[in-house]
């Protein structure tokens, strides 16, 4: 699986892998990655979107999440299928108080939304 964040259906920042994870009946799984893009170019037609959501102090983007499930019932395992998981996500500018500060230039947000998934 890897996870990375889009504005206006542009990638804008590196995929970064998660973990394989084997996840039994019931069980919950739970990640924190770190996602990050440095000087990344959007797309000229975004320029004045983005410029007035930052004066907004905040922009919308979707974290999505893309890979490859298996699942296990009884002794059946099935074959691969493709995952696709959006998740909406409103990133605020400004004060540092809205997250945790992790680093110099960093914020760590707790993403807390409906996200929707496909297989």
């Amino acid at each position: 699986l890897v996870i990375y964040a889009t504005y206006r259906n542009q990638q804008t920042t590196l995929r970064t892998a998660l973990p394989p994870t084997y996840q039994g009946h019931n069980e919950i799984n739970v990640w924190s990655p770190f996602i990050y893009g440095n000087m990344v170019p959007i797309a000229p037609d975004f320029s004045v979107a983005l410029k007035s959501e930052q004066a907004a102090g905040t922009i919308f983007m979707v974290i999505k999440i893309d890979g490859r499930v298996r699942w296990k019932v009884g002794t059946f395992v099935s074959g691969r299928y493709h995952l696709n998981v959006r998740c909406p996500a409103y990133i605020t500018f400004g004060s540092k108080n809205n997250g945790v500060s992790v680093g110099e230039n960093a914020v760590k947000y707790q993403l807390v939304t409906r996200c929707s998934v496909s297989v």
